[in-house]
């Protein structure tokens, strides 16, 4: 069974969280923090310098940093780990699950992809089961 169509998906999932996770750590990270003090002139060049050590700098990178993860994990997955013919269950599970934390952060293209790769992936799998094509086992080497 072709993987083709999940591999797409995944791999334009992985590079929208990378973009996702860069628009969250410089745009909001360092752009839209400081103006929120309303301070003007060179008290808001003081703000920005501390801006770097308050704690909502550090969820908001460390927030982007997770999609950047995120993005980096799907694009390994996809080019190195999913194989044509193959039935794993924790692909699809795993293509799931992140679909499911992309609702809960309202990320709505990585949702959409995420369980369209994901539904996808087991209804290639249990069409190949129904048909009875054998697995390929993949040597690791």
């Amino acid at each position: 069974m072709n993987r083709k169509a999940e591999r797409r998906m995944a791999t334009l999932m992985g590079i929208w969280q990378v973009i996702d996770g860069l628009i969250t750590i410089l745009y909001f990270g360092l752009y839209k923090l400081a103006p929120l003090s309303g301070k003007m002139g060179a008290q808001a060049i003081d703000q920005a310098n501390q801006t770097v050590n308050s704690s909502m700098f550090t969820l908001t990178c460390t927030f982007g940093s997770l999609l950047i993860g995120l993005g980096i994990l799907n694009l390994v997955t996809a080019k190195r780990y999913m194989k044509d013919s193959q039935r794993d269950k924790k692909f699809g599970l795993f293509f799931l699950g992140q679909g499911l934390f992309s609702y809960f952060i309202l990320d709505i293209p990585s949702m959409v992809l995420g369980i369209a790769c994901g539904v996808v992936y087991f209804a290639k799998s249990k069409a190949s089961r129904k048909a009875g094509l054998a697995p390929v086992k993949i040597s690791r080497s």
